[in-house]
């Protein structure tokens, strides 16, 4: 008995020091989520924009995972100024373990030669971790007569434990009309969130987007008063992102019959790069609807073809975003040509 106790208290330490709650949460929709993916997109509409995201990972299984965050934008007219602020919480079912931030951006827009524009952006952000080890059950808690469960585990890690810090990131984004390239990097400071062993530094979370946009021949005219007609395009786009040891790609295209637009993605390491773990290989489909209101819904369902597959239930997201405010005149007609991008 004291042998399997000593293993199980070794395995909560190693999860809480360095298991999934050492990894950020990742969205199947990252460019419905952009504060989150880059700080450079604060602002990057030219317009003010609310939205949201929620995750909700595996729920066939016994633990499960959940995601949400909330986010705001602004650029102020006449300036190369924009402002963001994000929330985000992380939760998973074990030891209730959950993840909370609260970040503020600032991005700086330079219009470059030609039709490119380059967008730098910094991020400062609060964090809160959590954890309730009331949840957890020890082997020196069971009677193996009867299978009750009662008392204390007598563990010096019982009850709720909390851990609080600051953090750094920082992005960039190089578009055009039609193209776009990006890189972000959260934890610059890899602040410790251990519990335990005050020890366990946030590995720099890292990650490079890019993509092309294909316009095809324009829709129908959307009003006979206006000179203006439905978007039809297919985009093309890759996320790429390492942290520690574990590297994912997401790579695949969507395609806009406006108001409408769907697509397929994979994520996972296609080739199975060496020395790195890939966490959740699946195909995602998506689908969704873009008013010219600025409104913009999207459901997306992962497909899990990892080794997990068939065990899972997959996982379901959903973002919502909303655009107000009035379109900022540009010296130059370049536009942010990302997905979620109203052609207004």
């Amino acid at each position: 008995m004291k042998g399997l106790r000593s293993l199980t208290i070794s395995l909560v330490v190693c999860l809480l020091s360095h298991g999934t709650m050492g990894q950020d949460a990742q969205f199947s929709q990252f460019y419905a989520a952009p504060l989150y993916l880059n700080p450079a997109f604060a602002g990057s509409i030219e317009m003010s924009r609310f939205g949201f995201n929620q995750r909700i990972q595996w729920p066939a299984l016994a633990q499960t995972i959940k995601t949400s965050s909330a986010y705001i934008d602004h650029a102020i007219q006449g300036t190369a100024h924009g402002f963001g602020a994000i929330a985000v919480r992380h939760e998973e079912s074990i030891a209730k373990l959950s993840y909370t931030y609260v970040g503020l951006q600032y991005s700086h827009m330079l219009e470059l030669s030609g039709d490119w524009v380059f967008r730098m952006g910094v991020e400062g952000r609060v964090f809160q971790k959590d954890a309730d080890f009331e949840e957890l059950v020890f082997s020196n808690q069971i009677d193996i007569v009867s299978g009750t469960v009662s008392g204390s585990s007598g563990e010096f890690f019982e009850g709720q434990w909390q851990r609080r810090g600051f953090d750094l990131g920082a992005g960039g984004l190089l578009f055009s009309n039609n193209s776009w390239i990006g890189a972000s990097v959260y934890h610059l400071t890899q602040p410790d969130d251990s519990f335990v062993d005050n020890d366990s530094k946030i590995p720099r979370f890292i990650s490079f987007h890019a993509g092309h946009k294909f316009f095809l021949k324009q829709g129908g005219r959307l009003s006979r008063l206006e000179y203006s007609f439905q978007e039809r395009s297919v985009t093309l786009a890759a996320n790429y992102k390492t942290q520690g040891p574990f590297a994912q790609m997401d790579i695949g295209f969507q395609t806009f019959l406006e108001p409408i637009y769907a697509g397929i993605w994979y994520r996972g390491i296609p080739a199975g790069a060496v020395g790195t773990i890939n966490r959740d290989e699946s195909v995602i489909l998506l689908a969704g609807i873009q008013l010219r209101s600025g409104l913009n819904i999207g459901y997306s369902y992962d497909i899990t073809v990892s080794e997990l597959r068939g065990s899972t239930g997959g996982s379901h997201e959903i973002s919502i975003s909303m655009l107000f405010g009035n379109s900022l005149k540009r010296r130059r007609g370049t536009k942010l040509p990302c997905f979620y991008t109203p052609n207004l």
